[in-house]
């Protein structure tokens, strides 16, 4: 038998991959809303894994937590939001 090394993330964290409805439990919107997040129509997807028909998102993961934070509205958001296009980002 051979052993395999486990994938571990960074700092000892433990990604949970939830569904659809599960996000849109946590984050208290429609889970219709986070489906049409994920569709190809999109301009900026939520960040996730496809196992066929399957949509699933890797909670915890820094993916959805950039993703999120794009979307943060606050004061320095519009100056962030500019220094980014300038960077290409």
């Amino acid at each position: 038998m051979t052993d395999t090394p486990q994938m571990q993330p960074q700092f000892g964290l433990e990604y949970q991959y939830i569904d659809c409805k599960c996000l849109a439990q946590r984050w208290g919107v429609p889970e219709s809303w986070v489906r049409d997040q994920v569709r190809g129509r999109s301009v900026d997807p939520i960040p996730h894994v496809r196992f066929g028909k399957y949509v699933r998102f890797r909670w915890l993961g820094p993916e959805l937590d950039d993703w999120m934070r794009r979307r943060i509205v606050g004061v320095n958001t519009k100056s962030e939001r500019r220094a980014q296009t300038k960077e290409g980002k």
